[in-house]
């Protein structure tokens, strides 16, 4: 218990002493952290959005005069197989109708005199899936079949969409990726400042027998002090923008961000551990050799 409070306050004396690199080092996975919960929260919320565009999305179909509801069906029946697609709403003529009739207040037979409005289908495309969701394969195959007279869709919106976001993920994971390397040498030269200032004391205590783990501990303790400063800073700074953010967009758009203030201060937590362990891991290796 004596070992154990001993190498604990040493790292928070190595913290004290040397508040300037101390301070650069929290910075700097500080600013990391916030990168990786913002990168987390807009990944998490912009699938969200994606999501639901693709259920709002709807393709529609008309076919031709001379079909039969029963091969109509049929070909119904055939859409729901078609790869992408959720679920499909068969609109009959008289339904067709019934509509018209409630959009614009009248009925389509007393001012034609017959009903001229053709059958159709409602085609809707699956909500979730990982890859990105192109449309044209399922309007081409919707299209082949000769029942069919007319196809109407929204071009490739939410292709263009998920294109865009993907672009985006892929770039702030490499800057996500840069950062954190960065970040470990920050540490990591950081410790290495503490461990030169106290080098004649590491060497007393291998002359002495002290093992290479109890020499590490208070310099790896020390990093992990930054890590743990820097990463309640950065879910404080996340947290607050966020629920401001929120308030935000729900009275603008009536849209929340979602994200757990829980499962968001935990991952932060852990990467700066991870990030703190390997610098000053690092730096008391070199030196130790």
């Amino acid at each position: 218990m004596d070992k154990m409070m001993f190498l604990l306050s040493e790292g928070v004396k190595n913290l004290w002493r040397h508040k300037l690199t101390a301070f650069t080092a929290i910075f700097s996975i500080f600013l990391t952290l916030s990168v990786a919960g913002s990168l987390m929260i807009v990944g998490q919320n912009t699938n969200k959005i994606i999501e639901y565009l693709r259920g709002k999305y709807k393709i529609e179909v008309f076919f031709n005069e001379n079909v039969s509801d029963k091969q109509i069906a049929s070909v119904v029946e055939e859409f729901n197989k078609i790869n992408g697609v959720r679920s499909t709403t068969l609109i009959s003529k008289t339904d067709a109708g019934k509509i018209f009739k409630s959009q614009f207040g009248e009925n389509i037979l007393d001012i034609v005199g017959y009903n001229p409005l053709p059958a159709s289908c409602v085609v809707n495309v699956v909500q979730y899936q990982i890859e990105k969701m192109n449309i044209m394969p399922i309007v081409e195959r919707i299209k082949s079949y000769p029942e069919v007279d007319e196809v109407q869709y929204q071009g490739r919106l939410i292709y263009r969409i998920e294109t865009y976001y993907q672009k985006f993920v892929k770039i702030m994971t490499v800057l996500l990726i840069l950062i954190l390397i960065i970040s470990v040498f920050i540490i990591s030269n950081t410790v290495r400042l503490t461990i030169i200032a106290k080098k004649e004391l590491i060497q007393a205590l291998q002359l002495i027998g002290a093992t290479r783990s109890f020499v590490k501990a208070p310099f790896v303790i020390e990093g992990v002090f930054h890590g743990l400063i820097g990463a309640i800073l950065a879910s404080a700074l996340l947290i607050v923008g966020l629920e401001i953010g929120s308030g935000i967009t729900d009275s603008v758009i009536k849209l929340k961000i979602q994200y757990s203030p829980f499962i968001l201060v935990g991952i932060l937590s852990s990467l700066s551990v991870v990030i703190s362990f390997l610098g000053s891991s690092r730096a008391i290796s070199k030196f130790l050799k």
